[in-house]
């Protein structure tokens, strides 16, 4: 079956990602025209300019086990209310009222241009398809293989696509912008897929997959696949995963910042992995997060990668990437953290198999952020790296350089491995310390071509406190 097959294809992306091993198809092109940003690995995201087709009506490649052309909305609901599996209901050029589709009948526009509906739902069935229009929400209501394409959703009162349990859809070349709540909402579904997608303009959250169960079956975690596409300007956090399997090729969260209207917190957090997610994220940019840029906890992840468009940014952050509470593996990997505040990457929560490896961290700012001395309050931090609360990492063929107060610093006892780490840009004169630490107490072992640790049994430095992760329920 259709939506069988869709969760089994990106369950099996998910499942390559396997235990940490440690450091060691044709994409199309943007087309002339692409607004800039838009673009990205070499694609186009968001809804096509050009039309589906030059005809009035486009039922086109989809599989129509009949077409029913309308015109009006009357001609709508009567078409919705007789359709059968597998009917295809063509619209002309026009404004219609709300749809509520039966299970496996699409609807089919010319372009988001020409065609409008209110607004479009799914219900259970096989293979339905939404194609070009314009609509204000999609409610994927059960429907299974179900795919959304070159699509406008603009402007929801609450969320612009929702995704219930046990549903499957795939989205494509499509727009969601300017909802009021969730740009994307899923909870508990098989499978959900985004290719060449925007998801821009969201007042909370842009992309929010979760699973309800804390820390679920594996077998039983809701599959996320995400190709080349791009969340910008939301609000609380660009895209928040718990209990998820994802796999990202390509995507852009750029500019989240605090929330307004949510009580429950404003945050403003690029990327956040949780609850037990395990995620394989490479060609990944996190830009101008008011919060972290990435923040994994309790999770595994792979970041970044050594093929082409696998490197991973993470620029101009509230805190670069924190690493908290990690007990099985972690991995980052041809990383570029640049102009962070606060610090660089973080380590806490007595993390377990992080591995960092051919990567930078460069010009870190000054920032007054909470400290783990919780009576101290805030105080200015401008770290590289923070390695804090007994946790265990290998650092590998990683540069700091620029940093504006210190460059890699340990707290207390820790545990791994400093190899072939350089110090440049005034980090050199910095070094790396290890403050609070009591002869006797567990230190990383340091190799060929790191400097020497500098031992202190006093603070140096402050040391900030992990950020707050973004709680499940986030509603208004």
């Amino acid at each position: 079956m259709q939506g069988s097959a869709l969760f089994a294809r990106v369950m099996v992306l998910a499942g390559a990602l396997g235990a940490l091993a440690g450091c060691g198809a044709d994409e199309p092109q943007a087309k002339e025209g692409c607004p800039t940003e838009n673009e990205i690995r070499g694609a186009c995201a968001g809804v096509p300019q050009a039309a589906v087709c030059d005809d009035d009506t486009c039922p086109g490649d989809v599989d129509c086990a009949e077409v029913v052309p309308v015109g009006s909305d009357a001609e709508l609901q009567a078409a919705a209310a007789a359709a059968m599996p597998g009917a295809c209901i063509a619209l002309a050029p026009g404004a219609y009222g709300a749809a509520v589709l039966p299970g496996g009948v699409s609807l089919l526009g010319r372009s988001a241009e020409d065609v409008t509906v209110t607004e479009v739902a799914l219900d259970a069935g096989e293979g339905a398809v939404v194609r070009g229009l314009t609509t204000s929400m999609i409610q994927v209501r059960g429907a299974t293989g179900a795919k959304i394409e070159s699509v406008r959703v603009r402007g929801s009162a609450d969320t612009g696509v929702i995704v219930e349990p046990q549903s499957s859809v795939a989205v494509v070349t499509s727009t969601i912008e300017g909802s009021a709540v969730y740009g994307v909402f899923a909870v508990d579904p098989l499978a959900v897929s985004l290719d060449r997608v925007v998801i821009a303009g969201s007042a909370g959250p842009g992309l929010w997959v979760e699973s309800s169960s804390e820390c679920a079956d594996p077998a039983a975690q809701p599959a996320l696949d995400v190709k080349r596409s791009i969340v910008r300007d939301s609000h609380i956090v660009g895209v928040a995963l718990f209990g998820a399997k994802a796999v990202i090729a390509g995507l852009d969260i750029l500019a989240t910042d605090p929330g307004l209207e949510f009580q429950t917190g404003r945050y403003g957090g690029g990327l956040s992995i949780a609850s037990c997610s395990d995620v394989e994220a490479k060609g990944l940019r996190v830009h101008a997060s008011r919060s972290y840029g990435v923040l994994v906890d309790g999770s595994k992840a792979t970041i970044g990668g050594t093929g082409p468009d696998e490197e991973v940014e993470i620029h101009r952050n509230l805190i670069g990437l924190s690493i908290q509470n990690v007990t099985e593996s972690f991995l980052l990997e041809n990383a570029q953290l640049d102009q962070n505040e606060g610090f660089g990457i973080g380590v806490s929560g007595e993390s377990r198999g992080v591995v960092i490896c051919r990567s930078g961290v460069t010009r870190t700012k000054l920032k007054p952020l909470p400290t783990l001395d919780a009576s101290a309050g805030a105080a200015d931090v401008g770290h590289g790296l923070v390695w804090t609360e007994r946790s265990e990492a290998a650092i590998t063929d990683v540069t700091f350089s620029g940093s504006a107060l210190a460059s890699v610093l340990i707290d207390g006892e820790a545990r791994g491995r400093l190899h072939r780490v350089t110090l440049s840009g005034g980090d050199e004169a910095l070094g790396i310390v290890q403050q609070n630490f009591r002869t006797g107490g567990e230190q990383p072992a340091v190799a060929e071509g790191t400097p020497a640790l500098r031992l202190a049994e006093t603070a140096l430095y402050p040391v900030p406190a992990p950020p707050d992760m973004v709680p499940k329920i986030l509603r208004p």
